[in-house]
């Protein structure tokens, strides 16, 4: 069933998953922001953090006034129900691919951390210990590791059921 009420609560549903996905990157930028500024009070950079504050809090207020409008659009006209098995089946592909996706963007992150670890062993400063620094790094990277498989075999899982599902395999 294809309303204009359907086609708004999907343009709208659209809007908030790009929010959110904002929302991550603005969070991860502030988080680097914060460490690289730490104990800095220079103007700019209380600026900038006071303005990513700002952003973080916008952006969650305007995803919890998107939810609440989707859900009333969807309580007033109901929410199209998935009914068949193609359209279960393509909302499983999306998650596959998602998960593969963010898998394979960050397989490569372990390697490149354990590397920045090594250089900074490496650089051997005489008045620094980087053991703290490189175990937190190596942890990280297993951690990365760790969430890399993860994804990979939930892909691999809903791959596996989607094509059972559709009858692809039996």
């Amino acid at each position: 069933m294809d309303t204009p009420e359907a086609s708004a609560a999907w343009a709208a549903e659209q809007v908030a998953g790009e929010l959110r996905e904002a929302y991550l990157t603005v969070a991860a930028a502030a988080a680097l922001l914060e460490r690289t500024g730490a104990g800095s009070a220079h103007p700019e950079l209380r600026q900038a953090r006071r303005c990513t504050e700002d952003a973080l809090d916008l952006a969650n207020h305007a995803e919890q006034l998107l939810g609440g409008g989707i859900r009333r659009v969807h309580e007033r006209f109901g929410r199209d129900e998935v009914t068949s098995i193609g359209q279960v089946a393509g909302m499983l592909t999306v998650s596959q691919t998602k998960f593969a996706e963010v898998a394979e963007r960050i397989a490569g992150l372990p390697d490149r951390l354990r590397g920045a670890g090594q250089r900074l062993r490496d650089a051997g400063d005489p008045d620094y210990s980087t053991d703290v620094v490189t175990e937190q790094w190596s942890q990280a990277a297993e951690q990365l590791g760790s969430m890399t498989a993860s994804l990979t075999e939930a892909a691999g899982a809903l791959a596996t059921y989607t094509d059972r599902l559709t009858g692809a395999t039996s």
